[in-house]
């Protein structure tokens, strides 16, 4: 895949706020997206960062999908926050998601060191969180994060594959899911298949790497034309489904 040319595609197509006739989407853009982020959350993201990309720790990782392609399997936390894009635009995407929808109960697919967790605690921090990694060691890395930043027991990290995790038993049904891991386009399909028993008409999916590679985009646009999903929104890497059910079926590509 030619990433470059899929975001000059991209770039040409993506609206703002003018010729949006979805209130839903119209609302998401005036008053989500364009809404300041506090001092007070800006200073945890900078402090968050600016000790990650000081962190020299060794991480060993047992990859379960298709990998990093930038990164070795042995990598260093430092590495790893170099091309976590949940620092910048994207993880504010994430943070502005759950202060305004206040999603209650949320599912994480890939702690990974946990940045992608904090922001989403952040954005509601009374929200049951519940982020899943298969990686021992970066299980226990992330961990140790949530204790450096004091985080209540409204998040639980479970060190278990995504599948082991669907398999068990799940009690509650999940407001908001954020599938970040894995990067395979079938195996993507099938955890939004299996979670939907665990969601409902409202729940906010929120899929990471979309355009990881080809397998990905085409995994994408599959759930885009299910008829199942009536809302879709590209946000180049990232891509947003609602099932809403009770509105007729509209995708919309938007500038982050």
């Amino acid at each position: 895949m030619n990433i470059g040319f899929e975001f000059i595609k991209y770039s040409l197509i993506a609206k703002g706020r003018h010729g949006i006739h979805s209130p839903f989407v119209y609302n998401l853009i005036d008053q989500v997206l364009r809404k300041p982020i506090s001092e007070e959350v800006k200073s945890r993201q900078n402090r968050l960062f600016k000790a990650l990309k000081n962190d020299a720790t060794i991480i060993n990782f047992e990859e379960f999908g298709a990998g990093s392609k930038h990164l070795k399997k042995q990598r260093s936390v430092k590495q790893i926050v170099a091309t976590n894009s949940t620092k910048n635009n994207y993880g504010n995407l994430l943070y502005r998601l759950m202060e305004a929808y206040k999603p209650m109960n949320v599912l994480e697919f890939g702690t990974s060191i946990g940045c992608g967790t904090l922001q989403l605690h952040w954005g509601n921090p009374e929200a049951q969180l519940i982020s899943i990694e298969a990686c021992k060691e970066t299980y226990e890395f992330a961990k140790k994060t949530m204790e450096q930043h004091q985080i209540s027991n409204h998040i639980q990290l479970i060190n278990s594959t995504f599948n082991d995790f669907l398999e068990g038993e799940i009690h509650k049904k999940f407001d908001l899911v954020f599938i970040d891991g894995h990067h395979d386009g079938k195996c993507l399909i099938d955890y939004v298949k299996k979670l939907e028993k665990h969601t409902h008409n409202d729940t906010i999916f929120i899929l990471d790497d979309i355009r990881w590679n080809m397998d990905m985009l085409n995994a994408w646009n599959t759930l885009v034309n299910d008829e199942q999903y009536h809302l879709s929104i590209d946000f180049f890497k990232m891509g947003v489904l609602i099932r809403q059910s009770n509105k007729r079926k509209e995708h919309f590509i938007l500038r982050k």
